[in-house]
């Protein structure tokens, strides 16, 4: 592994592991401006529209960095058993009318509600009823979408591969290994994807907001830990005395204390692969699609080691109720934070807070926040 940045949080934090002072200078950027930054650089990445198992032959909405999308699974082929799914700009160039409100004719075309114009995988208009046998400019088109299946979910981007910043995140115990896995329910968080992923990764508030599944209120000291830095990922190790979130409370009334050694990979901007969170040799993979510079939409992976709990399907409902559990708070705490926008204030950092920091560092570096500038 190439460390790019051994100690990210030598230039953020003193000696104390606090924040120093902050002097006058650079004055706040507005939210137009933070927001412009964030989805401008968020546009060169993969992000996660839709489970796979959601798309079929109906047309389905989705929304990416404030572009409606239209996504629809075209007639299977020899090659594609599953059929491939394609994915356009969800608007009609004749009078702007969603594509999504429309059908998916036999043939596979996605056609307008309104005139009934036909469109294939490509945004190209292949057919427009009212003038048969005509032929139709090549300017009469939609804008399609780069989109790809991968871990049971549905990935698009927005801009072409020569744009864009680094390959589609991967999960390979499912992609590669094969082990079973749940695709979790979608949510739609009204919180900022950066917040999201900040959440996600801070060990500091698993003692405090999660005391009724793993969350241990008697051990609230976070030990220090070393995060490591490479070109696309933020790592790091960290082993907590977890409760188990589904036992029976003992005599004394107390769940039966184990250890999770967490093992964290952020896939930069907003995937984290997590072992261990869901059991030993598991992973959980979470990843928000930013819906618009201030909503995400998650979606979520959880994949078991078949050398260890064997081959067969994975007990989604069981796993589904303990994350929802876990979820919850996380989502109101995320919901409720001012401001909305990860670097719209100064906020203060302590030692316990490395991973996040080192987050922020990263996507800063990315372009995810504007330049400072002085008035």
């Amino acid at each position: 592994m190439t460390v790019v940045d051994p100690a990210p949080l030598a230039d953020l934090l003193d000696a104390a592991g606090t924040a120093p002072a902050a002097a006058p200078g650079p004055a706040p950027a507005t939210d137009a401006e933070l927001d412009a930054a964030f989805l401008a650089a968020s546009a060169r990445y993969w992000h996660p529209v839709a489970r796979s198992a959601d798309v079929g032959v109906a047309p389905v909405r989705a929304v990416l960095l404030d572009v409606p999308l239209v996504l629809w699974r075209r007639p299977a082929t020899p090659e594609h058993p599953s059929g491939q799914v394609a994915a356009l700009v969800d608007r009609c160039p004749h009078r702007g009318v969603p594509l999504s409100d429309g059908q998916v004719d036999d043939a596979g075309l996605l056609r307008c509600p309104y005139h009934s114009w036909a469109f294939d995988a490509a945004g190209r208009c292949v057919d427009i009823p009212q003038q048969p046998g005509q032929h139709i400019p090549d300017f009469i088109a939609v804008r399609s979408v780069r989109v790809t299946e991968a871990a049971g979910l549905v990935w698009a981007c927005l801009v072409d591969e020569a744009h864009e910043a680094r390959p589609r995140p991967r999960f390979p115990e499912v992609e590669d290994a094969g082990w079973p896995c749940y695709v979790g329910t979608v949510q739609d968080w009204n919180g900022q994807a950066a917040r999201q992923v900040e959440n996600f990764c801070d060990i500091g508030h698993f003692s405090v907001l999660h005391t009724d599944t793993f969350g241990n209120g008697d051990v609230l000291a976070v030990d220090p830990y070393p995060v490591r830095r490479t070109a696309w990922t933020i790592e790091c190790d960290y082993r907590y005395p977890s409760l188990d979130p589904v036992a029976e409370p003992g005599p004394d009334g107390r769940r039966p204390v184990g250890e999770t050694f967490f093992r964290y990979r952020i896939e930069l901007p907003f995937a984290v692969w997590l072992g261990n969170a869901i059991g030993p040799d598991s992973v959980l993979f979470s990843v928000c699609a930013p819906t618009s510079a201030t909503t995400l939409r998650l979606f979520w992976v959880g994949a078991y080691d078949p050398a260890r709990y064997g081959d067969g399907p994975v007990d989604g409902a069981s796993l589904q109720a303990v994350e929802d559990r876990i979820w919850a708070p996380d989502k109101a705490v995320v919901e409720s934070q001012r401001p909305a926008r990860v670097f719209a204030a100064p906020e203060v950092h302590r030692g316990f807070d490395a991973l996040g920091v080192a987050y922020r560092k990263a996507l800063r570096e990315l372009g995810f926040a504007p330049p400072a500038r002085r008035d």
